[in-house]
């Protein structure tokens, strides 16, 4: 490149800086119209009475969920259906929660089932994503300011490296959001209404003493988690001793007793090939290429690092 008398040669790690954040932009734009678009996962849900009231035991049920933006198109299949109807009706035919049992419910479920909402996942991803694409943008800005030079001063470049740093981590979150935390917030909505995927509009549940427990193994092709959960149905519990039974576990072999259920079954989620390319452009357009342009920076102004240039 030829230069005028005088003038200083554009800083070559701020040309290259500059295209990987307009790549930056146009990846999150991309990322954004996907989600808006096609589907965020495919969910299965797999899961078996392994002890119950009323011959609830061996009663399975599978739900089937492609996770869109706006409507999720969920398929459910039911194994044991007449027994299951019997124990909905059994529960449905007792005396509803009091307003103070349904309070402890929703307490007892947020400590068993904690993390927000699908929806909430969702707006959330929406709204790194523009946080993320209002970084690069800053970003650009920052370092167009000083083109001829090699370092900017100190002020400018403080600040620069930290927006570097929140584009990464906004990113990262992105990241994680779709691929664990959606999964595992819709598996909580399943478990803490289930009356959703049900005909019963009084199907109340509430699980004394719940326990829960689960193996999870994650990757860039989907999520696995095999649970097991168990406690005392406060629907089939008399309700003059509903207050015992919350308070401690009833006594083996009394007629509480027969409320215990429990349930094991595993998640599975199966990411869309675009989600999983992304990770990949994030590791390559977010991580190494501006770590590698620091080095070079750091290599062109300290004079200690000379060694370390490489010519072509």
């Amino acid at each position: 490149m030829s230069e005028g008398e005088g003038s200083e040669p554009i800083a070559r790690w701020r040309v290259i800086a500059c295209f990987v954040l307009v790549a930056q932009v146009v990846l999150l734009l991309a990322l954004k119209s996907a989600l808006e678009e096609e589907s965020w996962f495919v969910g299965t849900l797999s899961a078996t009475v392994e002890e119950g009231p009323l011959m609830l035991e061996g009663v399975a049920a599978n739900i089937t969920i492609d996770m869109q933006n706006d409507q999720d198109d969920v398929s459910i299949e039911f194994f044991g259906p007449l027994r299951l109807t019997h124990w909905q009706d059994e529960r449905d035919s007792r005396a509803e929660l009091s307003q103070q049992e349904v309070q402890e419910y929703d307490e007892n479920l947020n400590e068993t089932f904690p993390g927000p909402s699908p929806s909430t996942v969702k707006s959330t991803t929406f709204t790194l994503i523009h946080l993320g694409i209002g970084f690069s943008i800053v970003l650009f800005f920052f370092v167009g300011l000083d083109l001829k030079k090699q370092s900017s001063n100190r002020l400018l470049t403080v600040l620069r490296r930290f927006t570097s740093f929140a584009s990464i981590l906004s990113t990262l979150l992105i990241v994680l959001l779709v691929l664990l935390v959606l999964p595992v917030s819709w598996f909580g909505a399943v478990a803490g209404n289930p009356q959703d995927f049900s005909n019963s509009d009084e199907n109340a549940a509430f699980l004394a003493h719940a326990d829960f427990s689960g193996d999870t193994s994650i990757g860039l092709d989907g999520f696995e988690l095999e649970f097991e959960a168990s406690g005392y149905d406060i629907g089939m519990v008399r309700p003059a001793n509903r207050s015992a039974v919350e308070s401690q576990p009833p006594s083996p072999g009394s007629p509480d007793a027969e409320s215990f259920i429990s349930i094991s079954g595993e998640m599975r989620t199966e990411t869309p090939a675009y989600l999983s390319e992304f990770v990949y452009f994030w590791i390559v357009v977010w991580v190494l290429i501006p770590f590698a342009l620091l080095i070079q920076q750091r290599v062109a102004i300290d004079p200690r690092l000379a060694s370390m240039k490489v010519y072509e």
